[in-house]
Parts: structure tokens; sequence; C-alpha cells
């Protein structure tokens, strides 16, 4: 069963949510199940748990959180990535250390990005290629700030969270159907213009760095790291994102354009 879109979703529950004092009534009637008068909640959960990749992975992300809530300090820390893993038997850590959050906030930050761009390629691209495109992801951006941190700025500084993993599902989600309506940020934008948002905050804390605990060059390293993993996908699904990238690049010139005519 193809997975909804968060536009469809969010008018049928309206609809349904809108319906319910009806659906009461006509179920006191003998005319509705008991059972239809929670529709709204049976729609919820369907729209949760439809997305089986990306719910697979939010889960595992939770429950990797609060199994560090219990086990030593030690034992956590030989799960963070440093740059110099890179080059040793704990290059493992790439992996191990997309499952640990700082604190709950960075945790729920990352899932509700996941949720929501993860859905965006399910939809497109089935769960099996969302996984490849995630840990992909995950791995590459892990190197790429490495290597950046290692021989450009020369620190060994850990990181840790799905951040890296996140971008490159919204890198691959704004090429496969920039398009696509999602209220992350509240309002119903195309997906590639939360795409552009993120990307441009991530360029400014390079350009402008300040102690804020993001891995900008994480987030970079996930952003770029569909133009590895599009070879990875087939032919169909490579063409599709040679065309969104065209889109993209297409709708920021006239942006440009646009807001040059009309504010400079």
């Amino acid at each position: 069963m193809p997975i909804e879109s968060e536009s469809k979703f969010i008018w049928k529950l309206v609809l349904n949510i809108l319906l319910t004092p009806f659906t009461l009534v006509l179920f006191l009637f003998g005319k509705r199940r008991f059972i239809d008068i929670f529709q709204p909640f049976v729609q919820i959960i369907k729209f949760i748990f439809e997305a089986k990749f990306t719910i697979f992975i939010i889960i595992l992300n939770i429950a990797m959180y609060i199994v560090t809530l219990f086990i030593s300090t030690e034992l956590t820390e030989s799960l963070v990535h440093y740059p110099s893993n890179l080059f040793s038997v704990k290059a493992y850590t790439l992996i191990t250390s997309g499952f640990l959050h700082a604190n709950l906030m960075h945790l729920l930050g990352n899932m509700l990005g996941i949720f929501i761009f993860g859905r965006v390629l399910e939809r497109k691209l089935g769960a099996g290629k969302t996984a490849l495109i995630y840990f992909g992801a995950l791995i590459i951006s892990g190197v790429f700030s490495s290597l950046i941190h290692l021989f450009l700025m020369g620190d060994n500084t850990g990181g840790i969270g799905a951040s890296g993993a996140l971008m490159g599902l919204v890198a691959t989600a704004i090429l496969i159907d920039p398009f696509y309506i999602t209220y992350e940020l509240l309002l119903p934008l195309p997906v590639m213009v939360v795409g552009w948002i993120t990307i441009y905050a991530d360029i400014t804390g390079i350009l402008n760095p300040v102690e804020d605990g993001i891995g900008h060059f994480a987030h970079i390293g996930g952003f770029l790291s569909i133009a590895i993993v599009m070879f990875l996908l087939g032919v169909e699904e490579r063409k599709k994102l040679v065309k969104g990238f065209m889109i993209n690049i297409i709708s920021l010139i006239v942006v440009a354009i646009s807001y040059y005519y009309f504010f400079m």
C-alpha cells in the first residue's frame, strides 16, 4: 500500500475530526461501529507506522538513547566517533556514533527530521533504498567531517548524532521530489525550500563559526553524500535525481532574480 503524503493525511484527519460528532450519533443509532468513533486516532497511528524503515530507525535511535542513560560513561565514550578513529580499528564508530545523542532535544530534533524526510524517500524509493541512503550518508558524512577536522582544522573533536544521515535524506528528498509539500516548519512549503534553508544555515555556520555544538561539516558531508550514493541506486532513480537537481538550480535562479528585481 503506497505511503500517504502529509497533505493528504492532514486533510483526511481534519475531515475525520469534523465528522466525529456525526459518527458518534450514527453509532448511537446502530449505524456505525464503536471503533469508527476513533478513526482519527487510527489514521494517526497508520500514518506514523506506514513508512517501515523510517519508523524502525527512529525506534532504534530512541532505544539507544534510553540505553545510554543506564550504561557507563566509559562504554558510551567508546561508541563516540573521533576523527582519528578513521585510521584505526575503531572506524566502526562512524556508525555507532550516529545512534548517540547529547540530550533529549538533540534526539527529538533529529527524529522529527528523519520522520519527515524518510517518509518522502520511502514514498518514492522504498524502504531498502532509503536505508542505503541513510547509512551511506551516515558513513560518508563522518568520513568527510573527520578529514576536514584532521587535515584542515588540526583537531580531534568527537561527534555524535544522526544529523549527517538526516542531511543525506534531506538532500535526496529535495532532488527526488522537490515540490513535495512538508509541514516541518509549521507552514506548507515545498521540501526543496526547507532543504535550502537547512543548507544555508550550515554554510553560514561554517563561514561564521560559533560554539553552537552543531557538526556543520558533518551536515555538509551528509548533503554531498548523495553524489556518491546515487551511483548505488538504479538508472531511473539517478535520472530523477539529476532532473531534481536541475529543478532546484532553476528554482534558485528564479528566486535570486525575483529577490534582486523586487528588493534591491
